[in-house]
């Protein structure tokens, strides 16, 4: 079987709106505030171009499809102070003027539903964001153009796009909750006689990693957000990791992964 497009570029936790999350080189908010982006989100932004310079160059002129994996914007959340704005309206503008020059440039783009807590119930706010992105919506609700899940068949493959998966502070258990996900997911198609998804998506985490067994792989995406004062609190030394995927299928029909991650920066050292 051929794909109709070979080159599937995926992100995820972009966060627009926190103060730590991506940000353009200036944002125009509510009351005509402008605020430009802090050291660290200018580093970030570079990042970022670079990345999309990385899958172009990749991709050739080939076509590409785009996948938001969720949390496209930060949300007012958890009595947080580290946010740019808590409007919700300007956190969509800032989200629409980074994502619109790689969404009119896709050959399509799906929006994935993040967590509840940064895109409000059921979604909503990336809902938002989605329609006027353009998101491509599905039946039999043509009307929702942001999705739980998706299932996307690419050549020989059936790839299952969510955004949420079990998070661990342990380097050690990174690869459990990915496994318990692959485990899953050959279950569930078992038990229903239905096609068992060979690659499965994930994000939330901010850290990348990708497991592979015989017939299935399961990929955690980087991110695109510094880390938090939650994450500090709860994982002290560990950095969170930013990029994005791209998922393409040879002549053949069969998927596979490249990805491009970027460190956090450590803090300075203090010599004494």
């Amino acid at each position: 079987m051929k794909a109709r497009c070979r080159n599937i570029v995926v992100i995820s936790d972009t966060h627009f709106g926190s103060s730590i999350g991506l940000c353009p080189p200036s944002a125009m908010l509510d009351d005509d505030i402008t605020v430009a982006p802090s050291l660290m989100q200018q580093t970030m932004w570079k990042l970022w171009l670079d990345f999309w310079q990385w899958a172009h160059i990749t991709i050739g002129r080939e076509p590409f499809i785009l996948v938001h994996n969720g949390d496209m914007i930060d949300g007012n959340h958890h009595q947080t102070t580290q946010l740019m704005t808590g409007n919700l309206t300007d956190q969509k503008k800032i989200a629409v003027a980074a994502m619109l020059p790689h969404t009119e440039l896709a050959a399509a783009y799906y929006q994935i539903r993040g967590t509840e807590a940064h895109v409000g119930k059921s979604a909503q706010t990336e809902e938002l964001v989605a329609d006027e992105l353009k998101a491509v919506a599905l039946a039999p609700n043509m009307g929702r153009h942001s999705h739980w899940e998706l299932f996307m068949e690419f050549g020989n493959d059936l790839i299952h796009f969510a955004h949420h998966i079990g998070s661990t502070t342990s380097t050690a258990y990174e690869s459990s909750a990915v496994m318990r996900e692959m485990a899953n997911a050959f279950v569930e198609a078992g038990q229903f006689n239905q096609r068992v998804p060979t690659i499965l998506v994930r994000s939330h985490r901010h850290r990348y990693i990708k497991v592979q067994v015989p017939h299935c792989t399961g990929v955690v995406t980087p991110a695109w957000q510094g880390k938090t004062a939650f994450t500090h609190r709860i994982d002290r030394i560990r950095s969170p990791q930013f990029g994005g995927l791209l998922i393409r299928h040879t002549g053949d029909g069969r998927a596979y992964i490249l990805e491009r991650i970027y460190e956090a920066a450590r803090p300075a050292h203090v010599i004494v």
